[in-house]
Parts: C-alpha cells; sequence; structure tokens
C-alpha cells in the first residue's frame, strides 16, 4: 500500500458527519431467525405445519376408500388444511419489507385493536359563554 490508498481508506472511514469508525449498513431485509424448510423456522414448522399434517392425515385415513368422490372430497379439505398455515406464516403483507410476515402483521393489528385508545376533545372557547 502506498501513501496515497493510506491516505484514502482514512478519509473513507471519517464520516461526513464527524463520525469515527465504520459505516453499518443493514438492509431492510435482514431478519435473525434460521429457515429451515419453505422460508420457514423450526417452531413455526412444528407449531403450524406439523399440526395441520396430523390433521390431514386423519382425513385421509377417514373410510370410505373405494369412492372416487370421497377422495376429492378429502383432497380437497387436505389441501386447504395444509395450504392455510404455510399462507399465514409465509404471507408477505408489506411489498418491500421481506422480514415482515403475515403473522406478525395479524398480531400487530389485533395488539393495536386491543389497546386503549384516547381522544384528545378541543376545550371549549370560555368567551363565548359570557
Amino acid at each position: 500500500m502506498d501513501q496515497e490508498q493510506v491516505k484514502q481508506a482514512l478519509l473513507e472511514m471519517i464520516d461526513s458527519n464527524g463520525k469515527r469508525g465504520r459505516k453499518w449498513f443493514f438492509p431492510k431485509n435482514v431478519d435473525n431467525q434460521y429457515k429451515i424448510l419453505a422460508n420457514m423456522t423450526l417452531k413455526e414448522l412444528l407449531l403450524y405445519v406439523f399440526p395441520a399434517l396430523l390433521i390431514s392425515a386423519g382425513i385421509g385415513f377417514i373410510p370410505p376408500y373405494n369412492s372416487i368422490v370421497f377422495w376429492l372430497i378429502k383432497a380437497f379439505f387436505i389441501v386447504f388444511i395444509i395450504v392455510i398455515p404455510v399462507i399465514y406464516v409465509n404471507y408477505r403483507p408489506v411489498k418491500y419489507r421481506e422480514n415482515i410476515r403475515s403473522k406478525d402483521f395479524i398480531k400487530e393489528i389485533l395488539d393495536y385493536q386491543k389497546k386503549k385508545k384516547i381522544y384528545f376533545v378541543k376545550p371549549k372557547s370560555r368567551f363565548l359563554d359570557q
């Protein structure tokens, strides 16, 4: 490294605001969870998808086994029962924020609805009453 390169590296470390050190950048799609299968964590798989698979297997074992119409009806319910939890966990309601999922979004909406609302009433003018 020559002297000019060292000087340039030191100038890059000094921010325009006068702060020294490295500038950190965290993108909006950073998530702190380890994904195992289909962008779902182990906890989400065990909490949402595994019970859906058990219920679907239970529906699949319901007789009669030889009727095509009953198999089509059971297949519809099985697909519906498996798809709903997967959509609940994986759908992203905010287009440009990959780390906001529908389960977090719905939880935030429900918490907001439970929260006590504060309303401010404009005070009456005392000069008009006299």
